[in-house]
């Protein structure tokens, strides 16, 4: 069965440094060093390592390619560069903010050489509406180019920023799955992509499912959501509710790996098959989850 995993994340250099540039007058190496002793390993200058050790994690979990994300829109020249030097094994998706105009304008500038397959957006990061102007202008660039729409809804949390004394968890108000009905009814053509099976708000992703037949979720990482839902759930009934309202076509297998010396999560692997088969899911389902829904929504 080939692994084609739809969610992880680059988290080069670049992608600390920006982290420590947001703690106003505050020493980027003494930042750094604090994130290295909590226990993150920080790469070193240059992405040719780097790379080299994602690729080694996924010959080592057993995972044919993975997306790989610009997780800042500062880290998404270094992101695209490492996905071409990868011989395919990494596929580049980029973040822009829709309230920074430049970064779309980087995009724009980057897509001829480096091939982005994505657009990643992040409502609460960036604290914009997916229906504002703003976004509208993202989306229009992303369907140009013939990108998957990323759009993270619900809770986010980026642990580094604990590290250097910044709140690690951002407002979710504006960043709800329902409030992606009437973009993505506008945009039948454009696939998107809403992740962690809407990171806590699982209802609201299954009615924007069933409203919007170009939407699709990914699985990405443990979903400790499951844990504050009420009434409790098991990840296998996840799977089982999504599959029934969705389509076991419309899911797509993410790990959420990113952070070294961790490395690839083949524990998330593991566990997202045992609840698909506790869910019932057939081997052909499994096998579209896994890659093969990816594979065909990113050849379209």
């Amino acid at each position: 069965m080939t692994i084609f995993d739809a969610h992880t994340h680059f988290f080069s250099r670049e992608f600390y440094e920006f982290q420590t540039t947001l703690v106003p007058g505050a020493d980027r190496a003494t930042l750094l060093d604090r994130i290295h002793a909590g226990g993150i390993n920080v790469p070193g200058l240059g992405a040719s390592a780097h790379t080299a050790r994602w690729i080694a994690e996924l010959d080592r979990s057993g995972v044919a390619r993975a997306v790989t994300f610009a997780s800042v829109p500062a880290e998404m020249k270094v992101v695209g560069e490492a996905a071409a030097a990868s011989g395919g094994r990494l596929v580049p998706f980029a973040m822009v903010n829709p309230r920074a105009p430049e970064t779309l304008t980087t995009l724009e500038a980057l897509q001829p050489t480096l091939h982005f397959r994505g657009m990643a957006l992040f409502p609460a990061m960036h604290d914009y509406s997916i229906d504002s102007t703003e976004a509208s202008l993202a989306i229009d660039l992303a369907a140009k180019h013939r990108m998957v729409v990323f759009v993270h809804c619900g809770k986010l949390r980026v642990n580094v920023r604990k590290l250097i004394g910044l709140e690690a968890d951002f407002p979710a108000e504006k960043s709800r799955p329902v409030q992606l009905i009437p973009v993505a009814r506008a945009r039948p053509n454009v696939t998107f992509v809403v992740p962690h099976f809407g990171s806590g708000r699982f209802e609201e992703l299954l009615e924007l499912g069933s409203a919007c037949k170009n939407v699709y979720t990914d699985t990405a990482g443990s979903n400790a959501w499951i844990l504050e839902h009420h009434p409790p759930l098991a990840l296998s009934e996840v799977f089982a509710q999504t599959r029934e309202t969705m389509g076991a076509e419309r899911i797509l297998f993410g790990s959420d790996s990113g952070v070294f010396p961790r490395g690839y999560r083949a524990d998330v692997l593991r566990m997202q098959e045992a609840a698909m088969r506790a869910a019932g899911f057939s081997d052909s389902e499994r096998e579209g989850v896994l890659g093969g829904n990816l594979t065909r929504i990113l050849a379209a």
